[in-house]
């Protein structure tokens, strides 16, 4: 009797520990960003990347409701997106104990801290917290988890990061496999590493750049590339240059308008002077390439007045970013 307790007992603890070890298990596909550690004992809820996307790390107190993504300070990234949460397993830890070991592996680490929040400084009113910002990881994670909130922005190199740091209170998430334990601390890491949109448009032949020219009187063009608040042409618009020197050299009576278009990011007045340098950079390398179109080709900027898709998403922002070609009829 006593050896089938024993292994009834050996069964029951066996079990339990099964259970605990899957309740501790990371979400599927989820993995830690290369170069930062996670704090002991905790599990992820929820893992997003992609690939390149736009981000607003604030830098500063919260302004305004936080939809409105006003904050004393803010700076606008686009890159790689990685963002997950942490959820830790023990109720005994704080969210400031949690915070101040990030503080320290960061710092070991070499990244700067750009600004640290808590507090007032992390609310604008009853309910207008910074937890609302990460309202979109698994629901309810960070509704009600503000006691002893803390959250910093740092950088090192060409990576920024967002840390949130907090107890969980209270809420109901969904699945119920991710719902933290009352107390424990919750965790959202978001890492930023800016760099250039791939390109994935696809080379403008001359002789479509014409039947567009023909048929709607302009024709925009992606293959023109530069470095960001840059009008200095690199060089893979080469092909796109050549193929736009075939088409002036197929019509010597054309007489063409290159545009300068920008996206929405920046101040009006700059992104004017902008369009304008890259287009007059444009008709600079045409012209080397034939000479005698050089009083065909006129260059002009628009900033993002013309725009042909929403300056919400990153997709719309790159659709606006081009230089058109538009036919002088007269």
């Amino acid at each position: 009797m006593k050896q089938n307790l024993n292994v009834f007992a050996a069964l029951f603890i066996s079990l339990t520990c099964s259970l605990h070890a899957q309740d501790a298990a990371d979400i599927p596909g989820s993995k830690d960003p290369a170069g930062l550690k996670r704090y002991e004992g905790t599990r992820t809820t929820f893992y997003e990347e992609n690939a390149f996307d736009s981000y607003t790390l604030p830098l500063g107190k919260l302004t305004k409701r936080p939809n409105m993504n006003l904050f004393a300070k803010s700076l606008t990234l686009e890159g790689k997106v990685t963002k997950i949460t942490y959820v830790s397993n023990d109720p005994k830890r704080t969210a400031l104990e949690v915070f101040k070991n990030y503080q320290s592996e960061l710092t070991a680490g070499g990244w700067e801290v750009l600004w640290e929040g808590t507090g007032d400084e992390l609310s604008v009113g009853k309910g207008i917290l910074f937890h609302s910002l990460f309202a979109n990881r698994p629901g309810g994670t960070f509704a009600i988890s503000h006691p002893g909130a803390r959250y910093l922005a740092a950088k090192k190199g060409g990576s920024h990061l967002a840390l949130f740091v907090a107890n969980y209170k209270a809420g109901t998430v969904s699945p119920k496999s991710l719902q933290p334990a009352a107390g424990v601390p919750v965790i959202a890491l978001d890492l930023i590493e800016t760099q250039a949109m791939e390109e994935k448009m696809v080379l403008v032949k001359a002789e479509e750049m014409a039947s567009g020219i023909t048929q709607q009187g302009a024709v925009n063009l992606y293959g023109f590339h530069f470095d960001t608040g840059s009008a200095t042409l690199k060089p893979e618009s080469d092909p796109t240059l050549d193929e736009v020197a075939k088409l002036l050299k197929s019509d010597p009576t054309l007489r063409l308008l290159v545009v300068g278009h920008t996206d929405i990011v920046g101040k009006f007045d700059g992104n004017i002077e902008l369009s304008q340098n890259r287009a007059a950079s444009v008709v600079s390398a045409l012209t080397k390439r034939v000479p005698a179109a050089a009083s065909r080709l006129t260059p002009c900027g628009v900033g993002y007045q013309c725009p042909i898709s929403s300056n919400s998403s990153e997709e719309g922002r790159a659709m606006n970013r081009r230089v058109a070609l538009v036919k002088v009829e007269n």
